[in-house]
């Protein structure tokens, strides 16, 4: 259920930064509506996917370490020096 609602939130938020981009650059394109919503549409795509492969380092990474911290040391064998 975590993973939807992050999904869900990289998606809000890539559609909102998209959409600041384009208000940043009024006039960059001019074209029709649908030209204007498929670039807003194209950014919100990328980063999105941008968003979700760093969510997902960032998860693998944390797991590795817990599983880490967890492990113990072995104990070394033979006398104390």
């Amino acid at each position: 259920m975590k993973f939807k609602r992050a999904v869900l939130l990289f998606a809000i938020v890539s559609l909102a930064l998209s959409g600041l981009l384009y208000l940043v650059t009024p006039n960059t394109i001019k074209s029709s509506w649908s030209a204007k919503l498929a670039e807003v549409g194209t950014v919100a795509v990328i980063i999105f996917v941008f968003l979700l492969i760093l969510y997902l380092v960032a998860k693998t990474v944390i797991k590795s370490a817990m599983a880490v911290r967890k492990k113990s040391l072995p104990k070394k064998e033979g006398p104390e020096v």
